[in-house]
């Protein structure tokens, strides 16, 4: 999740209907430049290289989510339209192993869909898969100041990314996604 505001702007987006590596790209209705999700920036029209800034969220169930906060509003399913808002028009895909438009090679170990937490340190992309975070509780890579600390939450189901005492921005991702984007990035192993 990001913040609208670029600069001193507030932005509205809407889904452009385009992919660029089996990413969907957003475009910003004031300049009409289309911006990567993945890569949190402008990458077509006028705000190309502006970037967004990530704002804290997480994946979980909504038993967990309305536990947490029981005041949440939902919206309605009556909208006044015939679409059957009960059924899932994704669900086949979450279910399939296989990415949308893969071109993915997999190395041992990997699975094309598994969700990883994304991260870039110093130009450097590295993709640590969720499921070993929640497994462990915690994982620690490297050493000193420049460890990584991923962390998982169990009663919020977040993950807290941090390098010593600084939060870092991560992404939470399908793996193919972020290799597509970000080829040469390392998967970190336990």
């Amino acid at each position: 999740m990001y913040s609208r505001k670029v600069n001193s702007e507030t932005l509205s987006f809407g889904v452009s209907g385009l992919l660029y590596k089996a990413n969907v790209l957003m475009y910003d209705h004031q300049s009409d430049s289309l911006w990567s999700q993945i890569k949190r920036e402008a990458v077509v029209g006028p705000a190309t290289g502006k970037k967004l800034k990530v704002l804290p969220s997480t994946i979980t169930s909504w038993e967990k989510w309305r536990s947490k906060h029981p005041k949440t509003s939902v919206l309605s399913i009556d909208t006044g339209y015939s679409r059957d808002y009960s059924r899932d028009p994704y669900a086949d895909y979450y279910e399939s192993q296989s990415g949308f438009f893969s071109l993915f090679n997999k190395g041992p170990g990997e699975e094309e869909k598994a969700l990883v937490i994304g991260l870039t340190i110093d130009g450097q992309p590295k993709a640590y898969p969720v499921d070993d975070v929640r497994k462990h509780g915690e994982i620690i890579d490297g050493s000193g100041d420049a460890a990584i600390t991923l962390r998982h939450d169990p009663e919020n189901d977040q993950i807290h990314v941090t390098q010593g005492n600084s939060k870092l921005e991560a992404v939470i991702v399908y793996w193919f996604v972020w290799k597509g984007l970000y080829p040469e990035s390392e998967f970190y192993r336990d």
